[in-house]
C-alpha cells in the first residue's frame, strides 16, 4: 500500500470502480484513504446488470454527499461518453493552474482503482479505446500498479485490486461473491445460492417466476432442480449444479437486472 501511495502523490484525479449492483459493500475503506483530498469520480460499473431505478438512488445519494457518481457498463461502452466528458473538464482545469502557475503543460494523470473484479480493466480499454489490460472474472487479475499513456494527453495509472478490510459481516461478504469480488468457489455455493434465492423471493420475485419458471411461495434449490431437470447419476435433485446455474446466470444478468442493496439499506 505504502508503494502504491507514492504512484497516487503525481495522480491528478482517482476514479473509484464500484459494482453497481452494491456500490456501498463494493468500495474499499483503503481507496477512500488513498484518495484523501484528491479529485475523484466513482464509477458504477456494471449498470446494465443492477436495477436502474435503484442506480438512479445511488447517484442522488452519493450527490448528496458531495461524491459524484457515473452508471456505466464499461464492458459495451455504454456510459463513457460522461467518463470523457469528465476528463476533458479535469484537463482544462490542469492545463489552467499550470499556465497560471507558469510551469509547462503535461498529460493528466489518472488513477483506476477499486476491488477486484468491479471491471476496472474494462473500465480502463474503454477509456483508452483499445485492448491494453487483460481482464476476467476472476478476482486479482491486475498484479501491480502500471502506467499505461494515451496519445500524450492523459496518462492512466491501473492499480491492483484492492483487498477489503472491513467488509466482514455475513451479508456482506454474501453480496461480494454473489458479484464475484470474493471468489464464490471459496464459499459453500449451494448455501450462497439458497441465500441468492431468498434474497431474490423478498425483492424480486418475478425474476424467479419469469427467469427460473419457479412459481413457489417459498422456493428453494430442490424446485429450481425440478424446473430444470437437474438430476444427479443416482436420480436425485443435482443441488450442486442447480447452486452453480443460479449464481451463473445473475452473475451473466440472465435473470434481469437486479441491484443488491439500496440507499434506504445503508445504515
Amino acid at each position: 500500500m505504502t508503494n502504491l501511495s507514492k504512484y497516487l502523490r503525481v495522480v491528478d484525479i482517482i476514479f473509484e470502480v464500484a459494482d453497481a449492483r452494491c456500490p456501498f459493500t463494493s468500495r474499499s475503506r483503503q481507496v477512500k484513504q488513498l484518495i484523501k483530498d484528491k479529485r475523484s469520480l466513482l464509477i458504477l460499473n456494471k449498470a446494465d446488470l443492477a436495477d436502474p431505478h435503484t442506480t438512479a438512488d445511488w447517484v442522488e445519494f452519493y450527490a448528496d454527499r458531495g461524491e459524484k457518481a457515473l452508471p456505466v457498463d464499461a464492458l459495451h461502452g455504454k456510459g463513457m461518453a460522461g467518463v470523457r466528458k469528465s476528463l476533458d473538464q479535469e484537463s482544462q482545469i490542469l492545463h489552467r493552474l499550470l499556465k497560471e502557475k507558469g510551469r509547462r503543460n503535461r498529460p493528466l494523470r489518472v488513477a483506476v482503482m477499486g476491488i477486484p473484479n468491479t471491471g476496472k480493466s474494462s473500465f480502463l480499454n474503454q477509456l483508452l479505446g483499445r485492448r491494453v489490460v487483460h481482464r476476467g472474472d476472476r478476482p486479482g487479475i491486475t498484479r501491480g500498479p502500471q502506467w499505461v499513456h494515451l496519445q500524450g494527453t492523459i496518462s492512466v495509472l491501473d492499480t491492483p485490486g484492492l483487498l477489503l478490510s472491513h467488509q466482514k459481516d455475513d451479508e456482506s461478504l454474501f453480496k461480494l461473491a454473489v458479484i464475484r469480488a470474493a471468489d464464490p468457489e471459496r464459499m459453500d455455493e449451494v448455501d450462497l445460492a439458497e441465500q441468492l434465492l431468498s434474497f431474490l423471493n423478498a425483492h424480486y420475485s418475478d425474476a424467479l417466476s419469469r427467469h427460473l419458471g419457479v412459481k413457489d411461495t417459498a422456493p428453494t434449490l430442490e424446485s429450481v432442480a425440478r424446473e430444470k431437470n437437474f438430476l444427479s447419476s443416482d436420480g436425485e435433485y443435482d443441488l450442486q449444479r442447480t447452486a452453480v446455474f443460479i449464481l451463473g446466470s445473475y452473475s451473466r444478468g440472465k435473470l434481469g437486472r437486479i441491484s443488491l442493496e439500496a440507499p434506504d439499506n445503508i445504515a
